[in-house]
């Protein structure tokens, strides 16, 4: 008896690698045409290195400097940002932009902007904002509790405490540690436990700021460039630069 064609599966939705590819390659190239764009109407661009990055503190940033004012900010892969820019002199959007390029290394983005450059350095070396440190994160302090209540805490957060390592119990509705607890040491790497921890206690350690790495000057095709020694903590994975970019077809496609 043959098989009824009922019982078959269809897959309506099909998605191929060389779709997705295509769709990748199409997203770089459109950030090239946007940076290069913005290039034509601003006449600095500064490269930015960003700390303890955070979307909510990064949205504060942008509504200082909105778009309608001109200043624009870019946070794609470093690799296409140098194609944007020129990474020689011979492939250089605009004149000196080459010399921008290797320093689009690690955490770093482009503002891009026609506001005088003493006010965004101004603004960038005032700017921080305290946050919550995350797991992975270098602390540069310890943090303990003391026993006793845990006053601010619901008696139905007593398990989750004892999950994150914490001898707890519970007294009347309220939640008592038994011993001090040391949530992190200074030069502690944090795991997830202890991150919730910090969190949970009200004790943000990390500092969300931007620092002006390098300054490109239309006008006079001037470059730059800012010590930012102290401040870089080495643990940037830059993983743009592991990562295969089609540039033929990026220019290709920006000469068409």
């Amino acid at each position: 008896m043959p098989k009824s064609k009922r019982a078959q599966r269809i897959t309506i939705a099909k998605s191929s690698k060389k779709l997705k590819t295509n769709r990748g390659l199409e997203l770089k190239q459109e950030l090239v045409k946007k940076i290069r764009t913005r290039l034509d109407d601003c006449s600095h661009l500064f490269v930015v290195r960003l700390y303890n990055e955070r979307t909510d503190k990064l949205q504060t940033v942008r509504a200082h400097f909105p778009p309608s004012e001109s200043s624009y900010f870019f946070f794609g892969k470093n690799r296409v940002m140098q194609l944007a820019l020129g990474r020689t002199p011979a492939t250089e959007y605009l004149p000196s932009l080459s010399k921008i390029s290797p320093y689009l290394v690690g955490k770093m983005g482009i503002m891009l902007t026609n506001r005088k450059p003493q006010e965004i350095l101004e603004y960038f070396n005032k700017l921080e904002m305290e946050d919550f440190a995350r797991a992975g994160n270098q602390v540069k302090e310890t943090v303990s509790i003391d026993e006793g209540s845990l006053d601010g805490f619901q008696h139905t957060m007593e398990p989750l405490l004892r999950s994150l390592g914490l001898m707890t119990t519970l007294k009347k509705g309220i939640i008592h540690l038994l011993q001090p607890f040391t949530i992190c040491k200074k030069g502690d790497t944090l795991t997830p436990e202890q991150a919730k921890l910090l969190k949970l206690f009200q004790h943000p350690l990390a500092q969300f700021k931007i620092k002006v790495k390098a300054h490109w000057d239309k006008n006079s095709e001037q470059v730059k460039v800012f010590d930012l020694h102290e401040e870089e903590d080495g643990n940037d994975d830059d993983q743009e630069q592991a990562e295969e970019i089609d540039e033929e077809m990026i220019e290709q496609d920006d000469e068409n």
